[in-house]
């Protein structure tokens, strides 16, 4: 991997373009957030005590929440509406 690395800079400097360096690491590292956002992660009640009960899942940016929090906050929302 280093090997590439090496020839990629080898190559930036060959052509005078070594001041793109900065920006393909900030490209780097926004692709890695965005992969890390997306990436599927799944909560239970007994792993996290911010859940009542239940479980919620994060799965290509879809919240699915099936947790007994969601449930009285919508029931709290309504009356006092």
């Amino acid at each position: 991997m280093i090997k590439n690395y090496d020839l990629f800079i080898a190559h930036l400097k060959r052509t005078g373009r070594l001041k793109l360096l900065p920006l393909v690491l900030h490209e780097l590292r926004s692709e890695e957030a965005r992969a890390k956002r997306l990436s599927s992660k799944t909560e239970t009640a007994a792993e996290n005590p911010s859940l009542i009960s239940g479980w919620r899942t994060l799965e290509n940016g879809m919240l699915t929440d099936r947790s007994g929090k969601s449930a009285l906050i919508d029931i709290y929302k309504k009356i006092t509406a």
